[in-house]
């Protein structure tokens, strides 16, 4: 595996700069999801590091919307809608890697699109397990409020859960009939395909992040001659 960059373009620790971008109170949702994709999309995209990056947006959420007092709940719900949103374009981004690396059949079998598939169905219970674990070692306000998000998560679904198992379901029936079986043996193959994958995913998710910022410019400058 390998390490998570922990510093946004602007070398500031990825915590501190999601926890800053809470208490501006700019724009919340739209900062966080920004902050997160630019740290996601710089090296390798594998569960492990999504992993990684989704502890340190939540932990610096909660540590950002401290300052808020008792609306600190609905900066931190916002925050982790950020999140959420970010989780999503990654997922569209292992997508992609998946459908551009099984276009060369004698690299990517059927046992690694079930590896890659599982690894997108993971996402959101790594998720919501990382709101909890997060809610453990942080103030009563922002553990209730996870927790919340947790329990509404499970109830109702989340954004990220409803994308994994579209994308996973896509990918399997365009997928699966023209793969073979497998390509060949060995943990040292399989570990090339996922490290691959997960170089070429980053590089489709930092092709997105450009897409929707270039998207949201847009718009607020044409809402700015209206």
């Amino acid at each position: 595996m390998g390490t998570v960059k922990s510093e946004t373009s602007h070398h500031q620790p990825l915590e501190d700069a999601i926890k800053d971008a809470v208490e501006a109170d700019n724009n919340i949702r739209e900062e966080v999801r920004r902050i997160t994709l630019n740290v996601l999309s710089d090296g390798k995209l594998n569960i492990d590091e999504i992993t990684q990056v989704t502890h340190r947006v939540v932990k610096g959420a909660g540590l950002g919307a401290v300052i808020h007092g008792p609306d600190g709940r609905n900066k931190l719900a916002n925050a982790v809608a950020g999140l959420d949103d970010a989780l999503c374009s990654a997922a569209e981004a292992s997508k992609l890697a998946i459908e551009e690396a099984s276009s060369h059949v004698k690299t990517f079998s059927k046992q690694d699109l079930q590896h890659a598939i599982k690894d997108l169905n993971d996402l959101e219970s790594m998720y919501l397990e990382t709101l909890k674990d997060v809610a453990k070692e942080t103030s009563e306000t922002v553990s209730e409020t996870l927790n919340d998000l947790v329990r509404h998560g499970r109830l109702t679904g989340t954004g990220i859960g409803q994308k994994a198992t579209e994308t996973a379901k896509l990918l399997n029936d365009q997928l699966s009939e023209r793969l073979s079986e497998t390509v060949s043996a060995g943990v040292d193959s399989a570990s090339k395909v996922t490290s691959n994958l997960a170089y070429a995913a980053a590089g489709f998710l930092e092709a997105i992040a450009q897409t929707l910022d270039k998207k949201i410019t847009s718009t607020s400058s044409e809402n700015e001659h209206k």
